[in-house]
């Protein structure tokens, strides 16, 4: 086992004690894509934390602190181990003891966390979450989830204020189960971005001043041909770019726009348009994003003058013959831009022949 993404990317765990059952690589891969690549702070907490991958894995993708609670005193060894690895023990607390009795201390002491796994035996998955799940949300800071592991779907019953998504991966069913959030005006602005560019830039910007909050989903699509960069490269550019922007966050985007959208909570995506050609394709996008999703809206945002012209794939051309894309992206990401981009060509007789 391994960190998937973020700043332990790559790390390599300790082995699996005997009788835990980790949460897979990939299957861990597929759940944080759907959470959202990346994190912006916010502390989370792992219950029945086993090795502590998933806790491991959101503080490597941003979180600021977690919290594990394993009730087996050699299980939590490994996570301690894992922390040390990641280089990760000063921002996080290990609780050896009972799910349910440390999750009530907790409430007492009004803590709240952002994110919050639970991967339990799958034999008491139903039982003994479906006790927990209530208290569960009172730890739950706005906007936050819960993500519970089990054999089965689960069914919230207890907290219908939430809302609950499942997804199976195998064997194993994720349920993800999300609190209310006050109401917000968000919208996605989705494209390959590869690279972003001025005009991206521009399209973003304007975004902003109209909506409580836009997301930019770069997107991930494994069934087209790669790109030259790959996705989370290409968000952590924009996330560059966007910084001074308060209310513009970055995510890594796979499969169906509609979807993407309901999981953010966005109804409305924000589309650039260069010249009337763009129109027809993305007139017929949007009819059909409303035929799935009925309340999705689009919202065309017409390009600046001097960015009419502008495209990713120019962008590419002309950095990877080795000429200059200075005005064409965003002064901050110019470097490396002409320097990923760039692909030298090889001259006959360079093999010395």
């Amino acid at each position: 086992m391994r960190i998937v993404a973020g700043e332990a990317r790559g790390i390599r765990l300790a082995p699996v004690p005997e009788g835990v059952r980790p949460t897979t690589d990939r299957v861990r891969e597929a759940l944080f894509n759907s959470l959202g690549q990346f994190f912006d702070g916010g502390e989370v907490l792992d219950l029945y934390a086993g090795t502590g991958a998933l806790g491991i894995e959101a503080l490597s993708r941003g979180c600021d602190g977690a919290t594990f609670i394993e009730k087996s005193g050699r299980t939590a060894a490994v996570i301690l181990e894992n922390l040390g690895r990641a280089r990760f023990e000063r921002r996080a607390e290990i609780i050896r003891g009972d799910v349910r009795g440390e999750v009530e201390r907790l409430v007492r002491e009004g803590r709240e966390y952002h994110l919050i796994f639970a991967d339990p035996p799958y034999r008491i998955a139903q039982s003994e979450i479906g006790e927990v799940l209530p208290l569960l949300m009172k730890l739950l800071a706005p906007g936050g989830r819960i993500v519970v592991e089990s054999g089965d779907s689960l069914v919230a019953e207890q907290i219908p204020s939430a809302k609950v998504v499942s997804r199976r991966y195998g064997g194993t069913v994720v349920t993800i189960f999300e609190g209310s959030v006050p109401t917000m005006n968000v919208a996605i602005c989705p494209g390959s971005f590869d690279p972003v560019t001025s005009g991206h830039l521009d399209v973003i910007r304007r975004a902003s001043a109209l909506f409580d909050h836009v997301v930019v989903a770069v997107g991930h699509n494994t069934r087209k041909k790669t790109s030259k960069l790959p996705a989370d490269d290409r968000a952590r550019l924009i996330e560059k770019v966007t910084k001074p922007l308060d209310n513009v966050s970055v995510e890594i985007m796979e499969g169906l726009l509609v979807n993407f959208a309901r999981e953010q909570g966005a109804r409305v995506v924000v589309k650039g348009l260069r010249a009337g050609s763009d129109f027809e394709a993305e007139f017929q996008q949007a009819q059909l994003n409303r035929t799935l999703y009925s309340d999705f809206e689009t919202v065309f945002i017409m390009a600046a003058a001097e960015h009419s012209f502008l495209s990713s794939s120019a962008v590419r051309e002309i950095a990877s013959l080795g000429g200059s894309v200075k005005g064409l992206v965003p002064e901050n990401i110019l470097e490396t831009v002409q320097s990923s981009y760039y692909e030298p060509m090889e001259r006959p007789g360079s093999d010395g022949r």
